[in-house]
């Protein structure tokens, strides 16, 4: 048999054109080309002190599962394709004594499954590839082996990252494999992971680089740092799950979280404490490492970890994705302490996350994702409780987080939801000690039914002039989303006029200058001959400048 290695030249990008794909090409005349498709994988370390590092003395070498293959001919065109297999092997066929070369895609694919890939964000969305030379097949078997190094040169990176985009998709097959164990059905909608050395910790214009930090952007995309010496993250394979979670919750299950900045021990708004502990908790699921770690710094070896499971408690409560994150994984895993007695595995997880929490006619939280845990567990709920109840969270016994007994020393954190009938009014207090935009005590929630089809007037009016009280509406079945916001700017009245149909609502009221203040929230019938405009029948009370709702990001 005729072996040729083959020998891994640098990475180049290739501007891909289309999100199209053909099923790979099966056709078993001519010649096989097969071989092994690996990239580097640097571990983490964790050392004295509490730092993570990357541990570069300690590189893996890995199969890259999943990836697109071609066969290439000197015309540039595509002869056949397929895909490697688990163990990161393909096989193709080419006509005898035809001149071609391999290209390795950073693209995962399975027709109507998936469909990953990794591009250059700062080059043009050009996908990164793996090219090789041009060479004769003549008429026996040849055997293409393909490498991606890591490009470390003992210092710094002295060559190529090739690595890196391959690391990535690694890390994502991962947890989309942990999902395909609880559904073997599950589809995952087309993911865009933009990946480029250039990008940093910094605001700015995206596709220069300035990502602010590792990011889902609500939109079937990730943007993952690349900036050597500074913060790179395609070897942090709990950065990736976690912003991938992101990516689940937004496809398969529900994303109320308003996204902002956050850490695990402050107190936080009730939709981002969940969907950023649901991100940490599902890294160590779908790796079942509960060590989540962030490396960075020079020669990557001045990060931070923590522990999922056995991290020390801060501030613990319903508000804290600290507590979110170890109530997930302590319900997940099979290690168990005295407070922790359950080990569902992922699988009643996820039933969960794609159905009742996907359905909740309450914001999305531990309150909801509880409830329905334990209504469709009901042999594992006083285990279930006595995990919850160790994070200083009482009972659970509805969606809403109904007689709390811990509100954080907040003094409008409780009753977390409010109800608001049609002609009346009710007082909502908003308070910033613990921060702005999305910490607890910023926004107050409020449910209110509507019982007869109409036009109704939502308004809000401040108790001090200082006060730029706003509103937004949200609809409380899938997809939950908000369906208007209160008309002014820079003023202590507000007013929202909508059409709705009979059923139940949720108001999200806050104060745009984000002010200690209270506000008279109040609905009403209203003129009927308002024109309609926009989705849903929004509709203005006078020609004014819409206040936009900010782009969400998540971290």
């Amino acid at each position: 048999m005729w072996k040729r290695i083959f020998y891994l030249l640098p990475i180049t990008l290739l501007l891909f054109l289309s999100c199209s794909q053909q099923q790979p090409t099966v056709n078993r005349d001519g010649v096989e080309i097969s071989g092994k498709i690996t990239y580097d994988r640097v571990p983490s370390a964790i050392i004295y002190g509490g730092i993570a590092k990357l541990d570069y003395d300690n590189i893996k070498k890995l199969p890259s599962k999943n990836i697109v293959i071609k066969a290439i001919g000197t015309d540039g065109k595509v002869i056949t394709q397929t895909t490697t297999d688990k163990k990161g092997r393909y096989s193709l066929f080419v006509p005898e004594n035809s001149i071609i070369k391999i290209r390795v895609y950073a693209r995962m694919y399975k027709k109507d499954y998936w469909d990953v890939s990794v591009v250059d964000n700062t080059n043009h969305k050009a996908m990164y590839v793996i090219d090789g030379s041009f060479h004769n097949v003549g008429t026996k078997h040849n055997i293409r082996n393909l490498h991606a190094s890591s490009g470390w040169g003992g210092e710094d990176y002295t060559s190529p990252r090739i690595a890196a985009p391959f690391a990535i998709l690694d890390s994502i097959d991962q947890a989309m494999e942990k999902v395909r164990i609880a559904d073997k059905n599950a589809k995952f909608p087309q993911l865009t992971v933009n990946w480029s050395v250039n990008n940093i910790a910094s605001a700015g214009d995206a596709n220069s680089g300035q990502i602010i930090t590792s990011n889902y952007d609500g939109e079937r995309g990730l943007w993952i740092l690349g900036d050597a010496n500074s913060d790179t993250d395609e070897y942090d394979d709990h950065i990736i799950i976690h912003e991938w979670g992101h990516y689940f919750e937004d496809q398969f299950s529900r994303a109320d979280n308003i996204g902002g900045s956050h850490s695990p021990g402050e107190a936080l708004d009730i939709r981002v404490a969940f969907g950023e502990g649901w991100g940490n908790a599902w890294s160590g699921i779908a790796t079942d490492n509960p060590i989540y770690f962030d490396t960075s710094g020079y020669k990557q070896s001045s990060g931070w970890y923590m522990d999922l499971e056995n991290g020390a408690q801060e501030n613990a409560g319903w508000y804290s994705e600290g507590s979110v994150q170890r109530i997930l994984y302590d319900l997940y895993d099979k290690t168990n302490e005295a407070h922790d007695k359950t080990s569902l595995g992922f699988t009643p997880m996820y039933k969960v996350l794609v159905g009742a929490e996907r359905n909740t006619p309450a914001f999305t939280s531990i309150f909801s994702f509880i409830d329905a845990l334990k209504r469709e567990n009901s042999s594992e709920s006083k285990n279930i409780d006595k995990t919850v109840a160790y994070e200083n969270i009482s009972k659970i016994k509805d969606a809403y987080g109904s007689n709390r007994r811990n509100s954080a020393n907040s003094q409008v954190a409780t009753p977390i939801y409010k109800s608001l009938r049609v002609g009346s009014s009710i007082n909502s207090c908003t308070q910033n000690n613990y921060g702005v935009y999305n910490k607890l005590g910023n926004r107050g929630y409020i449910k209110v039914k509507i019982d007869s089809d109409g036009t109704y007037q939502f308004s809000a009016k401040a108790n001090n002039y200082s006060s730029d009280p706003d509103i937004i509406l949200y609809q409380t079945i899938y997809p939950h989303k908000d369906i208007g916001i209160s008309s002014y700017e820079g003023r202590p009245d507000d007013t929202l006029v909508i059409n709705l149909k009979k059923g139940n609502y949720l108001l999200d009221v806050f104060d745009a200058s984000f002010n200690n203040s209270c506000s008279t929230i109040s609905v009403n019938r209203a003129n009927s001959n308002y024109k309609t405009k926009g989705e849903n029948g929004a509709v203005m009370t006078k020609p004014v400048r819409r206040r936009g709702l900010p782009k969400r990001q998540y971290y």
